[in-house]
């Protein structure tokens, strides 16, 4: 059975927590951010009075602190320990503490955070018999059904809420846009909503994604979606800017993965040439007569739609054709010159900005 939401397991131990501490409590999953969090939140719910040990799983112990919780303490309220990265220290101590579980002392409880842990195994199996097993996997970033629109995925949804806690509220469009700039780790979407919020201050509005412009960061420095917005707000100092940072600092792709310089080449015009031809397209209904608002309905575009018809009517059929055909040509280029990719695309961004601005 595949682990919850993050958030639900977060809200279960929160509920186990008022009634205190079990005797055992397992803290798993693959996911660091929520594994720290619900270790933190346990952590906090240890009595002032209780005698409290901590202990980094990946050092050597001699097993004596599992004695601790067999025995009394000096008040009787019990002791606590609490292994961080556990995974070695339940290797090695997992037969002297499969013998001690039956016998810990009132009051006493072992608080146990590993990012895998095997059930099948007979310490898995007396560690959940005894206490509580809460896991945590990595929030899902597309939605299950790709047929839906990517504001429907976990992640853009967990998002969202987290801004509302945080006092920036974000829509999905604006959640989504988020992820596209900073990635897809959550302490990282943390800090960028904490950036935001010193930015624009705490508010009880929802933020669209044009109320972001301005204060985004990136922890790659960039990504081809900044750099697609530069070239069709005609923004030459932007999309110049936007290709210099991936390139001196590199980028990450949507699944998070850091792309090598190899890769930059064909993920940016990759990803331009999607973003020109769909407004092209558009464009073409548009000329036949297709009122603006509608044309993003009829090309399946999910997000952003205001800010796609917005380009739609800031940019005509004969530029977004131009764009292609030199996005084409510096794709040719590099194929048949064996130049430097960053140059041949500095050479697209030079060639495409010598129309001048607000002329088609």
């Amino acid at each position: 059975m595949a682990a919850p939401n993050p958030e639900r397991e977060l809200a279960r131990l929160k509920k186990t927590l008022k009634q205190g501490l079990p005797p055992c409590l397992v803290i798993a999953g693959v996911s660091q951010y929520f594994r720290q969090e619900a270790f933190d939140m346990a952590f906090a719910a240890v009595s002032d009075t209780a005698d409290l040990r901590t202990i980094e799983g990946d050092r050597d112990t001699d097993g004596r602190e599992i004695d601790d919780l067999r025995g009394g303490t000096l008040f009787g309220s019990g002791t606590v320990l609490a292994v961080r990265r556990g995974e070695n220290w339940l290797k090695e101590q997992g037969e002297g503490l499969l013998v001690a579980l039956p016998g810990f002392a009132r009051g006493s409880a072992l608080l146990l955070e590993v990012k895998k842990l095997d059930k099948r195994t007979k310490i898995a199996k007396a560690l959940g018999k005894t206490g509580e097993l809460f896991e945590f996997r990595d929030l899902y970033t597309e939605p299950y059904d790709r047929g839906r629109s990517p504001l429907d995925a976990e992640m853009v949804g967990w998002l969202v809420t987290r801004s509302r806690a945080m006092g920036v509220p974000l829509t999905s469009e604006s959640a989504f846009l988020v992820m596209s700039s900073v990635g897809t780790k959550p302490a990282e979407l943390v800090e960028e909503l904490q950036r935001i919020s010193i930015a624009v201050g705490k508010t009880d509005r929802a933020l669209s994604p044009d109320d972001l412009r301005g204060t985004l960061t990136c922890s790659f420095a960039s990504t081809p979606f900044e750099l697609a917005e530069g070239l069709l707000d005609f923004d030459r100092a932007r999309a110049t800017r936007s290709l210099t940072s991936m390139y001196e600092r590199g980028a990450q792709g949507r699944d998070g993965a850091r792309i090598d310089q190899g890769g930059l080449f064909p993920f940016i015009t990759s990803w331009l040439y999607q973003q020109l031809a769909q407004l092209h397209d558009g464009r073409l209904l548009m000329d036949e007569g297709v009122p603006a608002r509608d044309v993003p309905n009829r090309l399946g575009v999910r997000v952003f739609a205001d800010r796609f018809v917005a380009q739609l009517q800031r940019n005509s059929s004969v530029r977004l054709a131009r764009g292609l055909r030199l996005l084409h040509m510096c794709q040719r280029e590099l194929r048949s010159s064996g130049e430097d990719p960053h140059y041949l695309l500095l050479r697209f961004l030079a060639r495409y900005f010598k129309e001048r601005e607000g002329v088609a």
